[in-house]
């Protein structure tokens, strides 16, 4: 036996290969430790790549695996050791894709069981002239199921030693292959149309130009009835927005005439009233005074709708307060004007800075209520 130093199956855990326990080199040995070291470091990384090491001896002409996935024998359904033999009798059908020269086009090769049985030598030749192996198997798990596995692997061929290794990793393509068979079936399906494409078009062809024209003829109608639906959709909206002008200036008018009317009453006719509140009346001109008061109070009436309508948690006599507040008036001469005392008054202004949730601001409330305004 050739001095193999400390690469032996010891060397490495759980090792179920065979070269490190045979009579091998030292430079073959140690690159199977080598190479198991890192496959297993590479498995940790959870690369979704199956990692494998096999050995091919010629003097005996038998394979198996130096290292083996667990998880490619969990694939297949077998024991890590028995992978081996799995492949060797399950696969149905091996495929390589080449590129044609400087091209971009591929060309497939396709080579069955029965092929694969007879051309074994042969192809084990190639790889290993080549160096490498690029391939596709199809490996039949049970009767009605398969999975397609895709093989790239260097060849190290270790001549003293009779032995060829394959360093490779294996990838999970069934759902691709699938994908190319619905591909090809699909160009397939597609060359079938080709082919009857063109009778049918002679078969077909008065038809069409006749449906041609009548559908050129509804498109020119179509066309036409969407230019009269655009010409009418412009005057609407033309005339909609004429109309949303005198809307507004409409409302722009009411408001100016209540504004005036509401000056007048404030500025030309208020002051004489509370002159004339301020004189000794008898009984009689005071009542008429209050009729004067109502009536005018009626007059300016839109804006103590709209106050109200804003203010609608308010009492008669707050909304009153409001309205003299906001027409700029003092406690006092708001006091005045109501006949109640300037206390009493204060308090009516707290309250409806507490209904309008001003209360702990520092808002003005005539300020506010002017804001409130249409």
């Amino acid at each position: 036996m050739t001095n193999t130093g400390e690469f032996n199956q010891r060397s490495v855990r759980n090792y179920r290969g065979v070269i490190l326990a045979g009579d091998f080199s030292r430079e073959l040995k140690s690159r199977v430790a080598s190479c198991i070291s890192n496959l297993r470091l590479f498995e940790n990384t959870g690369n979704p790549a199956i990692a494998y090491l096999s050995a091919w001896w010629e003097v005996k002409e038998t394979i198996w695996y130096e290292f083996v996935s667990e998880r490619l024998a969990n694939l297949l359904g077998c024991k890590s050791e028995k992978v081996a033999d799995f492949l060797r009798n399950n696969i149905v059908e091996r495929r390589e894709y080449k590129y044609m020269g400087d091209s971009a086009s591929i060309t497939q090769e396709i080579i069955d069981r029965l092929e694969l049985d007879r051309s074994k030598a042969v192809m084990r030749e190639e790889v290993v002239k080549m160096g490498a192996v690029d391939a596709v198997y199809r490996v039949a798990l049970d009767e009605d199921n398969s999975v397609w596995l895709k093989d790239q692997a260097i060849i190290e061929t270790y001549s003293k030693d009779g032995i060829v290794i394959s360093l490779g990793w294996l990838a999970v393509i069934s759902k691709e292959m699938e994908a190319e068979e619905e591909l090809k079936l699909a160009q397939k399906e597609l060359k079938t149309y080709r082919d009857h494409l063109e009778d049918l078009v002679k078969e077909r062809n008065l038809e069409l130009l006749e449906t041609n024209e009548r559908l050129l003829k509804e498109i020119h109608e179509r066309e036409q009835a969407e230019v009269s639906l655009k010409v009418k959709s412009q005057h609407l909206e033309e005339v909609n927005t004429a109309l949303k002008v005198l809307l507004k200036q409409r409302e722009d008018d009411k408001k100016a005439i209540e504004g005036a009317v509401v000056s007048n009453v404030k500025e030309l006719i208020n002051p004489y009233i509370e002159k004339l509140e301020q004189c000794k009346l008898s009984q009689n001109q005071r009542t008429l005074l209050g009729i004067l008061e109502s009536n005018l109070n009626n007059i300016v009436s839109p804006f103590i709708s709209r106050i109200s309508s804003k203010l609608l948690n308010l009492t008669p006599m707050e909304i009153k307060v409001a309205a003299l507040v906001k027409d700029g008036k003092t406690n006092q001469e708001i006091a005045d004007l109501l006949f109640l005392a300037k206390n009493t008054i204060l308090v009516h202004r707290h309250h409806i800075r507490t209904k309008l949730k001003i209360n702990n601001k520092k808002a003005n409330l005539r300020s506010y209520l002017l804001s409130l305004e249409g």
